[in-house]
């Protein structure tokens, strides 16, 4: 494999375990997946593209801003619709619907802003790609260098704010059972405010690096989703250990398995890459649907490995019988 592969794979993991933090990070404190999670991306990319293009900013310095509309952005979404929504005893599967809605209507404004560029400015935004303005190290770009030590960085700061904080430790406490949490004197407004900030800002993070890397349309953040969803239900919705986990090994098991399909097969398998994302979302959830992290791995049998294949096996089965 080489050096150009190898950064394209450390890249795309850097971004699928930015965005399976924030989504499984959302899912811990409100118990609900929001689809709209990987359109915050979609944001980033365009503010990114606009003030490196239009305001003469570098990549890198548009990161900070991203950062803040992003989680300002998760912040007015919560204030605005999600807690209005639970105040009225709604149940999860309404905030499902509403932010399905949602990432959709960000999709049409992204459309929008895009013509709008092309129209008054004459700039062709299909694609935002920003990767003339990055630096170079040996040929590779230099995203392929600040991804991944950004990500460990992220990676201890997080588990630090968590594990050792006493607002992170309040926070944990909310995910786990937020009635005791709030009982026992915790400001669940404020930590809901703060989750959703950590959460778009993420997902905002992880739109400006996308630039850098690959061009994208206006309805890439419904291929990220699926990516996403495959990495944190891989690692286990209720583990930010997990979302690590999850998107490292579905980012690389995308890449590698498409690479090594390629060599095998021919070129013409790297047109079905997205497809592997999917077939690892089916099988995790028809085999382990808690994830990895769920799995007692003192337990683990193989006559336990068998049986899972044979439930795996059943399902696709009923799947072709039903068609």
């Amino acid at each position: 494999m080489s050096l150009a592969l190898v950064s394209n794979l450390v890249i795309n993991v850097s971004l699928l375990v930015i965005l399976c933090i924030g989504f499984t990070f959302t899912y811990m404190m409100e118990k609900f997946p929001n689809f709209a999670h990987t359109s915050y991306a979609s944001i980033g990319t365009v503010v990114a593209f606009y003030l490196v293009r239009f305001h003469g900013f570098s990549p890198y310095q548009t990161w900070p801003v991203v950062v803040l509309v992003c989680g300002l952005l998760g912040v007015l979404l919560y204030v605005c619709i999600v807690r209005p929504i639970k105040a009225q005893g709604m149940r999860e599967i309404t905030l499902t619907f509403t932010f399905y809605i949602m990432s959709h209507m960000i999709a049409m404004v992204l459309a929008i802003f895009s013509y709008w560029l092309l129209v008054s400015m004459g700039v062709q935004s299909y694609g935002f790609l920003l990767r003339n303005y990055d630096f170079r190290v040996n040929g590779l770009p230099g995203i392929g260098f600040v991804a991944p030590v950004t990500v460990l960085l992220l990676v201890g700061a997080l588990n630090v704010f968590l594990y050792v904080s006493k607002f992170g430790i309040a926070m944990r406490a909310t995910a786990e059972d937020e009635f005791l949490a709030s009982s026992l004197g915790v400001n669940i407004h404020r930590v809901h405010v703060a989750s959703w900030f950590i959460s778009g800002a993420l997902a905002g993070l992880a739109g400006a690096i996308i630039p850098l890397w690959i061009g994208t349309s206006i309805d890439y953040s419904d291929i990220l989703l699926v990516n996403v969803m495959a990495g944190s239900v891989l690692g286990g919705l209720n583990s930010i250990t997990g979302a690590i986990v999850g998107g490292f090994l579905v980012a690389s098991a995308k890449k590698s398995l498409t690479y090594v399909l390629m060599k095998s097969l021919g070129t013409w398998v790297g047109g079905y890459e997205e497809l592997i994302p999917i077939v690892l979302l089916f099988t995790i959830l028809a085999i382990e649907p808690n994830g990895i992290t769920a799995i007692r791995w003192k337990e683990v049998s193989v006559h336990g490995v068998k049986d899972s294949l044979r439930r795996l096996r059943e399902t696709l089965r009923n799947l072709l019988i039903s068609e």
